[in-house]
């Protein structure tokens, strides 16, 4: 769970999140949407994937980057389900 928070804690990998959400993309394509050089990013990645929240594919020469939903998802349930006031807004609605 501290590596999901360390690595939440910085707004640059919030955004990095924010941009996988919508779709996946190689480090250059992340690059091109901040003004940080390629080994920062990639950095920034690397933390991103120690705490299991991307997922990482290599397609020939470039590695393509994807947000793990569920991980993110099971580390915001664990933890916030602690607390008896999160509890209601975390249960699944049943199907």
């Amino acid at each position: 769970m501290t590596k999901v928070f360390k690595a939440l804690s910085d707004s640059t990998r919030q955004e990095i999140l924010r941009l996988l959400e919508d779709e996946q993309r190689c480090v250059g394509d992340i690059v091109g949407e901040f003004e940080l050089s390629q080994p920062t990013i990639s950095r920034h990645l690397s933390v991103l994937k120690e705490a299991d929240l991307v997922i990482d594919q290599r397609q020939g020469q470039n590695v393509i980057y994807r947000l793990n939903d569920e991980a993110l998802s099971e580390s915001m349930r664990s933890f916030f389900g602690q607390f008896r006031s999160c509890q209601n807004s975390l249960r699944k609605p049943s199907t």
